[in-house]
């Protein structure tokens, strides 16, 4: 039984090592916490201390409690989607690129005051500098950042900019210069953009789209998990997280 345990959790580590969909906020989530940690233990001691660096202090407990708050919700809103739609979130998961190279996607569910211009989901479009078929991100060479606004259809959004991430990973260097033609003259928050009767991205993220709107209904007729709305994912991660601060 021992060494089939040990085999399991090395499988188990083996296939988080190569999983291609990660949480955008993982990489600074451990400082993030011991952060916090010692700052609600210096807020709970008996240190003498200003209360305008008490108010201080406060205000930063306030940002990093929301830093974990979002790098949670994004953990099981993520567990969610595949649960939902093993099979769209297993073909971004494996994704590779038009040279058969690994590309990591980095998904964040965010506050909608975050999101820009109103936008509700969005993906980077970037190449690296050394190569126009790889595609770049702020996490690196290799990788895709996908944004999602924390609203009720979430889940719908994230299937939506799937289906982007599916289509121009894979033909980077091609639709990169289709894109800028396209829409050099658009503003940010054009919907046009992405989405113009040529644009092979737009229609496969519609196409994501739909397929996930059809597992859902099926999913939730058949269910033995309840799948609990965003929001209300989010509020009670938001409970907890304050509860214990």
């Amino acid at each position: 039984m021992k060494t089939y345990c040990l085999y399991l959790a090395a499988l188990l580590s083996f296939n988080c090592l190569f999983a291609q969909i990660r949480n955008g906020y993982e990489q600074e989530i451990n400082g993030i916490k011991e952060s916090l940690t010692s700052l609600t233990n210096m807020l709970a001691s008996d240190v003498d201390m200003s209360s305008s660096k008490k108010h201080q202090i406060r205000v930063n407990v306030a940002k990093l409690s929301e830093y974990v708050m979002y790098y949670q919700l994004t953990k099981e809103l993520l567990d969610q989607f595949e649960l939902i739609a093993p099979d769209l979130y297993a073909s971004i998961d494996s994704i590779k690129d038009g040279r058969g190279r690994r590309v990591a996607v980095y998904v964040r569910f965010a506050s909608e005051m975050e999101m820009q211009n109103g936008a509700h989901g969005t993906t980077n479009l970037n190449q690296s500098q050394h190569d126009p078929s790889l595609y770049s991100s702020d996490y690196g060479d290799g990788t895709v950042s996908i944004k999602i606004a924390s609203v009720t259809k979430s889940l719908t959004l994230l299937a939506h900019e799937f289906g982007h991430v599916f289509y121009q990973v894979k033909n980077l260097k091609s639709y990169a210069i289709d894109y800028a033609s396209w829409y050099q003259n658009e503003t940010f928050n054009s919907k046009y953009i992405g989405h113009n009767g040529n644009d092979l991205s737009g229609s496969k993220a519609l196409e994501y789209e739909n397929l996930f709107r059809d597992q859902f209904l099926a999913y939730s007729k058949n269910a033995t998990v309840k799948i609990d709305s965003p929001l209300a994912v989010l509020e009670a991660i938001r409970k907890s997280i304050y509860r214990k601060s």
